[in-house]
């Protein structure tokens, strides 16, 4: 069912900022939310917006993973909804969002490193972990996961 309070649209990526800041990078320095791949022309970014307001955003950049043969590979970057919107199922629309607009440009294969804490939360969104845990400086604890999109 269509809630008519949430959209999701592209956006630019100096929007993601405010909720990158907020759910990823909390206590770091702005300029730590701003990803190298942010102003390609082959990236993408999303927004959902519950009652007007930006509470959730992904980044979709072109990444070439070598765990992963498919030539046409996409990297799932940043994404977060606001804490208050949590549990809402914001995140598995705005995934589904990236997941069927990335099946429009024919791309094989979605991947990204997943924080523990959402581990399930991809899981449970038909995404697979693949090789061991490992850690990002700063950040904490992650497995790669990815899905074929084919």
């Amino acid at each position: 069912m269509q809630n008519k309070d949430i959209v999701i649209k592209p956006i630019l990526g100096i929007d993601t900022i405010p909720v990158r800041h907020a759910v990823l990078r909390q206590g770091k320095p702005i300029n730590a939310c701003v990803l190298p791949q942010d102003d390609l022309d082959t990236t993408f970014h999303f927004g959902l917006y519950y009652k007007n307001q930006l509470v959730g955003v992904c980044t979709l950049v072109t990444d070439q993973s070598p765990l992963f043969s498919d030539a046409n590979q996409y990297r799932l970057r940043a994404m977060g909804i606001l804490e208050q919107h949590q549990g809402l199922h914001f995140g598995k629309q705005l995934l589904t969002h990236g997941v069927d607009f990335l099946k429009t440009k024919n791309i094989d294969r979605l991947w990204f490193n997943a924080r523990l804490v959402a581990l399930n939360f991809y899981k449970n969104n038909g995404f697979e972990t693949i090789g061991n845990q490992f850690d990002i400086p700063d950040v904490g604890p992650h497995y790669t996961m990815h899905k074929s999109l084919k």
